[in-house]
């Protein structure tokens, strides 16, 4: 489990709750086209959640999470929905509104383009019950605490605590049968993956490398790892060299040079060439914190 341990802390993922309020007479709240993932939870009352022509009802301690951005709106009415997001929320107070509905409300914001091709691999909707189990559950239960007592539409607790259930979904999406995320608990190539994460600077990884790690013949573990992570072992590879190498540049600001040595490359113009390729922007801009991360 280290190795998703390290993609994900790569990606810098941090929530912004943007409503903590109670809801009151007939509305809708539609977030589609923020081109993030967003997520819903119910803090007290019920409501409906319409999405794909389906209407899910929700009560005090459920959650939806959205990690691609589908057209959806959460409303007090089951047929028709009134205008969207014409009405402000009122303050979580222990004076509370005897038919509101309470709601907690937010997005996660990154600065990495390979966030979005992980994401593609997640379920459109996570619906979680007040009545689950769990690590999600626990979190969604402080989050609820949090947003009945604190009086404030959002707080630094708040997001957080949704920071914690951001990766706790994402592990929670590991069952997928294919994709980076199934890799990371596959019997054959969870080693190789563990390899790949684990690689020291300026390390070089071959294709014999990785299938031994994996127990296999290079051309049946080359197989096995398209069929399962969509992608050749040597492409998952410069990927993850390329997102490295990202984190670097955006972060510590380092050279160009610098960063082709760490991935293994004699040549910055190879380097740079390679990292437009899988990134979609030049290591320049990136280190000049004027890239535009693509989703």
């Amino acid at each position: 489990m280290n190795a998703i341990n390290q993609l994900l802390d790569s990606l810098k993922i941090e929530a912004n709750v943007y409503n903590n309020g109670q809801f009151c007479g007939d509305w809708a709240i539609d977030t589609s086209g923020s081109r993030q993932m967003t997520f819903h939870v119910v803090s007290k009352g019920k409501c409906f959640f319409k999405f794909e022509g389906e209407a899910i009802e929700l009560s005090e301690g459920d959650a939806v999470f959205m990690p691609s951005d589908t057209q959806h709106c959460v409303t007090n009415l089951l047929n028709g929905t009134p205008a969207a997001n014409q009405i402000e929320a009122l303050p979580m107070t222990k004076s509370l509104e005897e038919e509101s509905t309470g709601l907690v409300c937010g997005h996660f914001t990154h600065r990495h383009p390979i966030f979005e091709k992980l994401v593609a691999q997640m379920p459109k909707l996570i619906v979680v019950r007040h009545s689950d189990h769990g690590a999600t559950r626990r979190i969604i239960e402080l989050i609820l605490e949090e947003a009945q007592t604190s009086g404030q539409h959002t707080n630094v607790l708040l997001n957080r605590l949704a920071d914690c259930l951001f990766y706790l979904l994402v592990r929670g999406s590991l069952d997928t049968a294919t994709g980076v995320f199934a890799s990371f608990t596959h019997p054959q190539l969870s080693a190789a993956m563990e390899l790949i994460h684990q690689q020291r600077s300026g390390q070089r990884l071959s294709l014999d490398d990785l299938a031994s790690a994996a127990s296999m013949s290079r051309s049946a573990f080359s197989s096995l790892f398209k069929e399962v992570v969509q992608q050749t072992p040597m492409d998952y590879l410069t990927q993850w060299r390329m997102t490295q190498a990202y984190r670097a540049l955006a972060d510590e600001g380092i050279t160009t040079l610098d960063a082709a040595l760490s991935c293994g490359y004699e040549s910055e113009s190879s380097f740079a060439k390679a990292f437009k390729r899988v990134m979609g922007v030049g290591p320049g801009h990136v280190r000049a914190g004027t890239e535009e991360v693509q989703v």
